[in-house]
């Protein structure tokens, strides 16, 4: 092993821990590469490793380990206080700092932290805990990273358990490694394979209790469901738990039975057999209980006057809405809650404009907020009402890990609410958003129960039209509607019937092609086409069932990309571990970010590479994003949340449209050819639909209506807290008043 201390000169790549780089040491000039976190340009480091040539890159040296020497003298200090990797502090506060504390600077920062800084004139509160952070990340943390990356742990996963456990953390993670399952570093076989490692017995009750929370959590996501029963739970642990390993160290089903009676104490909810991860049955409770609270208010009182506007307002727009219509503006006003259901052209859109209209009309001075669970979701709603609309998230104020701004103690000022997209909407989200409501709040609930459900446990929509909430289901498809092969032929799907085309109507193709490379490169030809007759990148959506294989998003996507947007020397770009934007390119935001306030599936497109001066006066690359008039900047190590979004999968356009929809349909999808699936996918196109593939694929997923029933107790808490449920005199009073 080779010691060598020298300067970053030039930093060539780096993620969360690998580093190339290229140092200088002495009179030599060598590249380094390792995991190295942190480290930047103008570091002073010594690593040991040992030399190597690479067939490709030449000779350089690999690192196995490294430090950063602590600086001894107060020039060594002064220099390391004022370097770009301290944040906060400038030279001239570095300099008041040593000058106070001279060459026991660290050790004081170390043992006083950030109170020392705070007699030192020019640095508040903000400031000196920004320098201290800065400080024990860069010396206090590299005990632990060094010592847990032996085990498997990354250094960003160390940073992050150090942030959490301080000094501690060391003794806590070995002790108990699956604490990083807590913290969301890893999931179970992760903390599994560092567990062992580590020497953990695979009898311990700390990998019982993770496994047990990690195979509910895992059945409940990947299904839907809100709890699985218990005996599934503990023949899918003792499954996971007992696969490779010795006879006589497999944990039977006693020892099984009893970490679940320790573990309900703390992470689930045992409900009569029935086992729910505990956050997930906090939120179902109070969903169901606020929802039987407020569907015992209603008024009715205002049926003439209703109907007076109904007539008004059909003369003034020139007009005659259908009787399930006219039914359903009527209801609004006679209840707290109501469900309106329908596909595509029964006139949900209408009806909703109708209802504003109407209710602003009656209630000039009242608030009406809409929201829906998307971006593109709320835009389409707000084009729809001619009024703003949001998303469910920024309407409560919802911040991860945080409660929200509006909650039962601060409700939102709100005597209206639409919700567009109700069958997106998951239990959790669905909770905190009717937690946001005064009970006198009226709801309107908007959704198609035909598509597909919430992407995260629960199935909302459905249980509250199950547990008897008003509904009005909107059936009949209207004349305008009924000229659109592609709403005619979303019908047919819906009911189990074939695809029919008419060789006159120029909005619905479908191009046979058997081969899953075939299909790709004619997906790829007819976008390119689309582009070529005027349409925009964000105008064409194309959609897959999957990510992997010859059809999936992925592939597709690079295709798209080559042929839509090719490289050119003028294009920008930013090469980021195995990942490339370019200038132009179309991309799709894959986590929720509640401070750009940019979720899940919303689409942008790249306008523009930049730099910028940040807080502490370094210069930082950023990245610019339009979505939709709305710029995001980010930098390159936010760019973790972005993928490219030329084709996304269908369940990421759902509660979205698209002038141009392109959808392949092969047989190598064949696990995700289901009816509900392909119906979403049709209705996400409002012009022209095309589907390539072959007709048996397209047959199959028609005739695949197998929908899974998900575990849910929703509809029968809301009726169960309705029996139960007895008004205070207040309420009782305001429903004899009629004023809710």
């Amino acid at each position: 092993m080779i010691l060598i201390k020298g300067t970053i000169t030039e930093v060539l790549y780096r993620n969360d821990d690998f580093l190339i780089a290229m140092m200088q040491s002495n009179e030599q000039r060598m590249k380094i590469k390792g995991n190295i976190y942190g480290v930047e340009k103008g570091e002073t480091v010594e690593v040991w490793g040992v030399w190597e040539t690479h067939s490709t890159y030449g000779r350089q040296f690999d690192v196995e380990s490294w430090q950063r020497p602590i600086p001894q003298t107060e020039e060594q200090i002064l220099a390391f206080l004022s370097s770009p990797i301290i944040k906060g502090c400038g030279k001239k506060q570095a300099g008041e700092i040593v000058q106070t504390f001279g060459k026991q600077t660290l050790d004081v920062i170390a043992k006083e932290r950030e109170f020392c800084l705070l007699k030192i004139k020019g640095i508040g509160k903000k400031r000196a805990k920004k320098i201290v952070d800065s400080v024990m990340d860069t010396f206090g943390v590299q005990k632990v990273v060094s010592e847990l990356l032996t085990y498997g742990i990354t250094a960003n996963m160390a940073l992050r358990a150090y942030k959490e456990y301080g000094s501690n953390t060391i003794e806590t993670i070995k002790r108990n490694p699956y604490k990083l399952i807590e913290l969301n570093l890893v999931g179970f076989l992760k903390a599994d394979e560092i567990a062992k490692r580590m020497g953990i017995m695979p009898i311990s009750s700390y990998r019982i209790e993770a496994c047990l929370q990690y195979v509910l959590q895992k059945q409940c996501f990947e299904s839907g469901h809100t709890y699985i029963s218990q005996q599934e739970l503990l023949e899918e642990t003792k499954k996971a738990l007992n696969h490779n390993v010795t006879s006589s160290e497999m944990v039977t089903m006693n020892e099984l039975e009893d970490s679940l009676m320790c573990t309900e104490e703390k992470m689930i909810v045992n409900e009569g057999g029935c086992i729910f991860p505990k956050f997930l049955h906090n939120h179902e409770q109070q969903l169901g209980r606020k929802l039987s609270k407020m569907r015992r208010f209603r008024n009715g009182q205002g049926m003439p006057t209703v109907k007076k506007c109904i007539d008004w307002y059909q003369r003034r727009k020139k007009m005659i809405l259908g009787e399930k219509q006219r039914e359903a503006i009527q209801q609004l006003f006679d209840e707290q809650l109501l469900i309106l259901t329908g596909g595509p052209g029964t006139g949900k859109t209408t009806v909703v404009r109708a209802m504003i209209d109407i209710y602003k009309e009656m209630y000039p001075k009242h608030i009406i907020r809409l929201a829906a669970p998307t971006s593109r979701a709320s835009r389409k709603l707000s084009q729809v009402a001619g009024q703003d609309a949001s998303t469910i998230h920024r309407l409560i104020g919802y911040r991860q890990g945080e409660w929200p701004e509006y909650h039962p103690d601060n409700p939102l000022p709100c005597n209206l609410l639409i919700v567009d997209e109700m069958s997106m909407v998951d239990v959790k989200v669905a909770s905190h958003l009717i937690q946001a409501l005064n009970d006198q709040t009226k709801v309107l609930f908007v959704g198609d129960i035909d598509q597909l459900p919430s992407v995260s446990p629960g199935n909302v929509l459905r249980d509250m039209i199950q547990a008897g909430l008003p509904t009005i289901e909107l059936t009949e498809v209207f004349r305008q509607a009924q000229e659109s092969q592609i709403i005619k032929n979303a019908h047919r799907v819906n009911q189990g019937k074939s695809i029919v085309f008419d060789k006159e109507k120029d909005d619905f193709y479908f191009l046979v092609q058997q081969y899953p490379k075939k299909i790709a490169a004619l997906l790829v030809r007819s976008a390119s086409r689309f582009q070529e007759l005027g349409y925009d990148l964000s105008d064409i959506l194309v959609l897959s069932p999957m990510k992997k294989g010859p059809v999936g998003t992925e592939i597709l996507n690079e295709m798209l990309r080559e042929k839509l947007n090719p490289s050119d020397v003028m294009k920008q770009e930013w090469k980021i571990g195995k990942s490339l934007f370019r200038l132009g390119d179309k991309v799709i935001q894959v986590k929720n970010n509640y401070e750009k306030q940019i979720f899940n599936g919303d689409t942008g497109v790249i306008t523009g590479f930049r730099q910028k001066t940040d807080d502490d006066g370094n210069v930082i690359d950023i990245m610019e994003i339009d979505y939709f008039g709305k710029e995001i900047t980010y930098t390159k190590t936010e760019t973790k949340e972005l993928n490219l979004g030329y084709a996304i999968t269908i369940h990421k356009a759902q509660g979205g449209e698209a002038p141009i929809v392109l959808i392949p349909a092969t047989i190598s999808h064949y696990m995700m050819l289901e009816r509900n699936l392909l119906y979403t996918a049709m209705t996400r196109a409002t012009e022209k639909l095309v589907f390539i593939g072959t007709k048996k694929a397209l047959n199959t997923a028609i005739a695949n209506n197998q929908i899974i029933k998900r575990n849910s107790k929703l509809a029968e808490r809301i009726n169960k807290y309705t029996n139960s449920y007895k008004p205070s005199q207040r309420e009782a009073d305001i429903r004899e008043c009629g004023n809710v």
